[in-house]
């Protein structure tokens, strides 16, 4: 572990984000990058890339793609992707989620805690936040490079909430893939759901709250309420 902890402060409250799918949909530049790496082998498809690959780290992906390979292989395989997903999305741009911005300048001006906590790797996520437009919105990032398992182990969200140094029960997360809420639900976050285009079946049972966006009226006034914070 190497993210930076803090002292834990009761009263402290917290909004936990994941990044692709949550803050902008990138499924389709992953799938592209990852048929790329697959070359004239069988394409993810949509359902194919929603059962093996949505909210996975690409360490798990790629041992389910290339099962034969050796770990160093592996490796390589891995820094190919991700480097492909990163030139593609310079290339291509992202799409906030509508009531991304608004969300985080409530937060801040809330005295709300953030994090980003993601399976992708740290190189991913500056390259995302960056096209955003809201690079250093968030108070920590925890990444690939900063876990021994990621998503949908417990381990990314409790190095979230021990970076920030807040109780679960002051914190939510904030996901749209089942593989994150699992991991979120495991650290015991309550969950707000993002039922986005790419969301999957299934993503809004158990979640504190269901939204399509962060635009929802609905997310503000909730969140307000669970925070004592004004809307």
């Amino acid at each position: 572990m190497t993210v930076a902890t803090r002292p834990r402060t009761a009263q402290r409250a917290g909004l936990l984000f994941d990044l692709d799918g949550t803050l902008a949909i990138t499924e389709h530049l992953h799938r592209a990058a990852f048929n790329a790496l697959i070359g004239d082998g069988e394409p993810l498809d949509a359902a194919a890339f929603a059962q093996q690959v949505k909210g996975r780290s690409s360490v798990d992906v790629i041992g389910v793609l290339f099962p034969a390979s050796s770990a160093q292989e592996r490796q390589r395989l891995i820094a190919h992707k991700e480097a492909t997903f990163r030139a593609l999305a310079v290339q291509h741009g992202l799409v906030p989620t509508p009531g991304l911005r608004t969300l985080l300048d409530w937060t801040r001006t809330s005295g709300i805690a953030t994090a980003l906590v993601t399976n992708a790797p740290r190189a991913n996520a500056e390259v995302v936040l960056d096209i955003l437009g809201i690079a250093g919105a968030f108070d920590v990032v925890v990444s690939a490079h900063d876990l021994a398992r990621g998503k949908p182990h417990p381990e990314p969200y409790l190095a979230g909430l021990a970076a920030l140094a807040l109780d679960a029960t002051r914190a939510l997360a904030v996901e749209d893939s089942l593989v994150g809420m699992a991991s979120a639900r495991a650290a015991a976050l309550d969950v707000i759901a993002i039922t986005g285009p790419a969301s999957e079946p299934g993503v809004t049972n158990g979640a504190a709250i269901a939204v399509c966006d962060m635009a929802d009226p609905r997310l503000l006034d909730f969140l307000a309420a669970r925070f004592g914070r004004a809307a």
